[in-house]
């Protein structure tokens, strides 16, 4: 009978290595990132969450360890390197894409304008289409990760938020400690006054349950206009993970007893980004994660969920799909899984290269390619750029700072050449 477990144990954490697994130097990272943003909630009556709260013994974890708090200004865990399929930037002629599949009567219901209600106004029992979540005003699909820390000096946040504006930036991800109620509220004021949408990411070392009240974060920043948070973070990369190896099994339980305290108190609960380079391939972990959440009664949840995305670029061909357009994959996975699509935002991204001119060329083509997709992949909200700052912004760790588009003394000139003249 041992020998018998023992096996079916082995079998279950065996993952696929990911791809292309000899790497250049200097390759990418694969970790860091309403409608109308409403100044007053809607008129119409409000449905409030009924669901029986997360009792005592449903958050106890037998045999594991739940660790301590980072402390703040805790940097993100150094990243593994995303792998590349061409060493140099290609040159060939920006190619025409494909939209998606023509669309059926399941695509017609998820996309309906005509029948939208605020998004509140849903019950938790029905599924909130996709064009009814939240959305900035004027919104563009134009995003950027803030910086590696969980908190900035207000001269960060002040000189950043300007240059934000600046660069028509509408989506802007940071990451904060799920127990710290306060040092971001200056941050997202500024944000939600300058009609760009924030995206928490809730600060976790690992997948095991947060240490701080996730509910009670929640119902803090939610009428502050923070309606979307991150749980978690690349979960099937080994080191984000106590137990050693990535499993979305795992990932699947603690993420559904945080998520439903994000969803009684508001908010809007995100699936961790996956990481394209980690050790259990991102697509599979994706539709297992998935069919685990739906397996262990919690499919409800994904009524009020969006996909986190990290669909770093590099310098591949603008139509390889492990790139920027990752979004059509993860998208294909979802609407497999549970029969429709869910909002899909681009929380970390960026296309690195010693020449500026190639940086800018990709960026063009990535930024420029978001008014396309609000017309024929609607699900796909936003693009992010990791990130906008590092020790120009008071960052202390030196492993982001060539990723960074601001730098003591330099600005990156995708900056002044493309985000200054939105995108000309």
């Amino acid at each position: 009978m041992i020998l018998v477990v023992l096996a079916l144990f082995l079998a279950g954490c065996q993952s696929p290595s990911p791809a292309g697994t000899d790497l250049a130097p200097g390759m990418l990272p694969t970790v860091a990132s309403v409608v109308q943003v409403p100044t007053e909630e809607p008129t119409l009556p409000v449905v409030v969450p009924t669901w029986t709260p997360v009792s005592e013994e449903t958050v106890v974890q037998t045999g594991l360890d739940l660790g301590g708090t980072p402390t703040p200004g805790t940097p993100t865990a150094t990243p593994l390197p995303i792998p590349e399929n061409t060493a140099t930037p290609t040159q060939t002629p920006t190619p025409t894409l494909t939209p998606e599949p023509t669309q059926t009567s399941a695509w017609d219901w998820e996309f309906d304008t005509e029948n939208l209600r605020p998004w509140p106004t849903y019950r938790l029992d029905e599924p909130l289409p996709v064009l009814a979540y939240p959305r900035p005003p004027n919104d563009n699909g134009w995003g950027m990760h803030w910086m590696p820390t969980v908190s900035q000096e207000v001269w960060a946040v002040d000189r950043f938020v300007a240059e934000a504006e600046r660069m028509n930036i509408k989506w802007v991800v940071f990451l904060n400690e799920s127990g710290d109620l306060h040092s971001n509220e200056y941050l997202v004021e500024k944000l939600v006054a300058a009609n760009i949408m924030p995206v928490m990411r809730v600060y976790r070392d690992s997948v095991l349950l947060y240490d701080g009240d996730v509910g009670r974060l929640v119902q803090h920043y939610r009428p502050r206009g923070v309606y979307y948070y991150q749980l978690y973070n690349e979960p099937n990369v080994n080191i984000e993970n106590n137990q050693g190896f990535a499993n979305p099994n795992h990932y699947a339980q603690n993420w559904a007893i945080e998520a439903r305290k994000v969803v009684a108190n508001g908010g809007l609960p995100g699936i961790g980004a996956l990481s394209p380079g980690g050790e259990y391939n991102h697509l599979e972990f994706t539709e297992r994660m998935l069919r685990a959440i739906i397996f262990n009664g919690d499919e409800d949840l994904l009524n009020r969920t969006w996909i986190s995305l990290h669909n770093y670029h590099g310098v591949r061909a603008k139509d390889d799909l492990g790139g920027f357009l990752m979004f059509r994959e993860y998208n294909r996975i979802v609407r497999s899984e549970i029969g429709r699509s869910l909002p899909i935002i681009g929380t970390e991204g960026g296309s690195y290269s010693e020449n500026p001119d190639h940086v800018i060329d990709l960026v063009r083509y990535q930024y420029g390619y978001m008014k396309q997709a609000q017309e024929n992949e609607p699900y796909y909200f936003a693009i992010t750029w990791w990130l906008i700052a590092n020790k120009a912004g008071g960052g202390f760790d030196s492993t982001w700072e060539w990723q960074a588009l601001f730098q003591p003394g330099y600005t990156h000139p995708v900056v002044t050449e493309y985000f200054y003249k939105n995108g000309e």
